[in-house]
């Protein structure tokens, strides 16, 4: 499987980079933020996944929605979800996965689990954002 343009539009669509809303012109000589060693540790779970495609080739749904995102897209999602960095509100990241397309499109037939070369919690972390993207609207 060549997973090149799928990965690249799944970064388009999730906005693969972290959003900082609250500033315009950016200082490249200040220091980064010190992030909790707690949220580090579960952005670099997430950051583990080498988009190697084998979980969306395992997903039936997948197969069945060309357009759903896929346990690589919610993994990608997830890690800036997480960021504290990231400046998006819960209801930007609804308009990204709150559909059919995505978290509320997955069957949890755990096949992208099943296959994960890197064994990623991708179960869990789907359960989590469908939880968050539940109590928004």
């Amino acid at each position: 499987m060549n997973t090149g343009k799928f990965m690249q539009a799944m970064s388009e669509r999730v906005e693969s980079w972290i959003h900082d809303i609250e500033t315009d012109d950016m200082d490249f000589d200040q220091l980064e933020e010190r992030m909790d060693p707690d949220i580090m540790d579960e952005v670099y779970e997430l950051e583990r996944c080498v988009e190697c495609g084998c979980c969306v080739s395992a997903c039936a749904t997948k197969r069945m929605r060309p357009d759903f995102l896929s346990a690589v897209g919610f993994m990608r999602l997830a890690r800036f979800y997480l960021d504290p960095r990231d400046k998006r509100t819960d209801e930007a990241f609804y308009e990204i996965i709150g559909d059919g397309d995505g978290v509320f499109g997955c069957m949890t037939l755990m096949g992208c689990e099943d296959h994960c070369p890197k064994n990623l919690p991708l179960q869990t972390r789907i359960a989590y954002l469908r939880r968050r993207m539940a109590m928004i609207k």
